[in-house]
């Protein structure tokens, strides 16, 4: 299985939409890696390392721990609070094991293979709030979806990436998402 890198983007806000046109190019028996543009890997051979954890789960989405998220997405937070990226280079970043996650799953990086993909498209619409951009819960209700039809979402235990996620706010701005 190749593993594509990809950071999706989306102009109009509609996230949903553009991680299915990203999906929509990676080949059947693969996967994808998406990643926020506010994540740094920190290990040089972070692709053999995905792509390793994603052949021993063909059929898991995966992710991995970081630095900084959402207070409810605790099963991917390794506490580190410092803002210095130099503090969080010691972590040692080899193939081990994958933790199932059960609690809230932040998609700052996804590892998801085409076929669960392919049963699984994401949302384009915002189900909470139609009239709002679909940016905001687009990891965690395709998550909370999946896991409902029997996909596990699983840490890659060996796998840890920098998170600016609104450093310089507190993680309280989010005025460049709605």
């Amino acid at each position: 299985m190749k593993v594509w890198f990809r950071t999706p983007y989306s102009i109009d806000k509609n996230l949903g939409k553009a991680y299915n046109e990203e999906m929509e190019l990676i080949p059947d028996g693969d996967a994808a890696c998406f990643t926020d543009g506010d994540t740094c890997f920190l290990s040089p051979n972070y692709g053999h390392l995905i792509t390793q954890y994603a052949n021993l789960y063909p059929t898991s989405v995966l992710t991995c721990w970081t630095n900084r998220i959402h207070q409810l997405a605790k099963g991917q937070l390794l506490e580190n609070s410092s803002p210095n990226i130099t503090d969080h280079l010691d972590f040692r970043q080899e193939v081990t094991t994958a933790t199932r996650l059960e609690g809230p799953v932040s998609g700052f990086l996804l590892v998801i293979p085409k076929s669960v993909w392919k049963e699984h498209r994401f949302s384009e619409f915002n189900k909470y709030n139609p009239d709002q951009p679909n940016l905001l819960g687009v990891d965690n209700e395709w998550t909370n979806r999946i896991r409902a039809n029997g996909v596990f979402v699983r840490r890659m235990d060996g796998i840890y990436i920098w998170h600016t996620y609104r450093i310089l706010s507190n993680g309280k701005d989010k005025s460049h998402l709605i």
